[in-house]
């Protein structure tokens, strides 16, 4: 199946993108699967720290 999502351009430190590269490998997941996994994480975070604290985040919008 072919998405026709935005794509970006990132730098990594080398350290950041053998460890990031190394958990994907542990988890079965492409490199770009990760990243997405990790971001989707940190944004679920984000909305339930500002649900805690009463308003709303724009990262619950996203997608």
């Amino acid at each position: 199946m072919t998405h026709s999502y935005p794509q970006m351009k990132i730098r990594l430190p080398p350290a950041v993108h053998a460890h990031v590269k190394e958990m994907a490998i542990r988890q079965e997941r492409s490199l770009n699967a990760h990243i997405v996994f990790l971001l989707r994480q940190e944004m679920e975070k984000e909305k339930a720290s500002d649900l805690a604290l009463g308003k709303q985040s724009d990262a619950s919008h996203a997608e």
